[in-house]
């Protein structure tokens, strides 16, 4: 057997890497990155596109550290597009964009509303915008049933809101005074164009690294394949960051920046 054994093999657990003294403090080292020329990464870390790995709560995780999630492309344009929508709508600086029920919406679109975007209070608006007022868990935790509309639940007097330009420090003393978890921005026609919650103003100071784009919100990429138009279409309408091609052999062909996020 001597003959047969030409060289000799090591595991990890053969070898004990012994660290030399430095003065550099972890804290202080910078491991900024540039992924493409919109878009900067904290932690130089991306994760796989695979159904086994990237799906929105792992791309939420890794945006919060400063890194970015590919969300894999095993499933309909729909899910993945809605995948991509979580994400985004996790953590927002303002929500320029929030999601609104009509006042004759029921209890039970309600809810699953809310199940569906991960938010637990939803606007109540007219058709051009007006707000009327706002329906939170709290306002139906005791409903048993689904069938009610909503305008016959929802909150509507003593709504805190706020017009204009408004910063997030603004807001958070806004809050902190009214104690309420929401702040709901209107225009002098008291249409409804923002808000913004106290779970985003304490996930922003928990986690300074986070990758977010332009509007405060966490970064998301997706996977798509050769020629798969449609689904890339969806996916940039609803502001995904990068776009991951793949080539038939599942490797990756190279990332492009979509260009919809500053």
């Amino acid at each position: 057997m001597d003959d047969k054994i030409t060289k000799m093999g090591i595991t990890f657990d053969d070898v004990l890497l012994e660290p030399r003294y430095s003065e550099v403090v972890p804290s202080e080292v910078d491991l900024t990155t540039r992924l493409t020329k919109r878009i900067e990464l904290k932690i130089p870390v991306l994760s796989s596109p695979m159904d086994t790995v990237t799906e929105s709560s792992m791309a939420v995780s890794l945006a919060l550290q400063g890194g970015l999630g590919v969300i894999h492309k095993n499933m309909s344009v729909e899910d993945q597009t809605a995948e991509v929508d979580k994400v985004k709508r996790s953590a927002n600086g303002i929500i320029f964009d929030p999601v609104t029920l009509s006042p004759n919406a029921t209890v039970g679109q309600a809810r699953e509303t809310m199940q569906h975007h991960n938010v637990s209070g939803v606007p109540i608006t007219e058709e051009n915008g007006r707000l009327l007022g706002i329906l939170t868990r709290r306002d139906m935790r005791f409903l048993e049933g689904n069938n009610l509309d909503v305008s016959q639940v929802m909150t509507a007097e003593n709504l805190v809101t706020a017009t204009g330009t408004v910063t997030l420090a603004e807001a958070e003393k806004i809050l902190m005074a009214k104690k309420v978890e929401k702040l709901l921005l209107v225009d002098e026609n008291y249409r409804l164009t923002g808000l913004i919650t106290i779970k985003d103003i304490d996930m922003m100071k928990r986690f300074p690294n986070a990758c977010k784009d332009g509007q405060g919100r966490l970064r998301a990429g997706a996977a798509i394949g050769v020629h798969d138009y449609e689904r890339a279409e969806s996916l940039i309408g609803n502001d995904v960051d990068i776009l991951d091609p793949e080539s038939h052999l599942g490797e990756s062909a190279g990332r492009t920046d979509p260009g919809v996020q500053s």
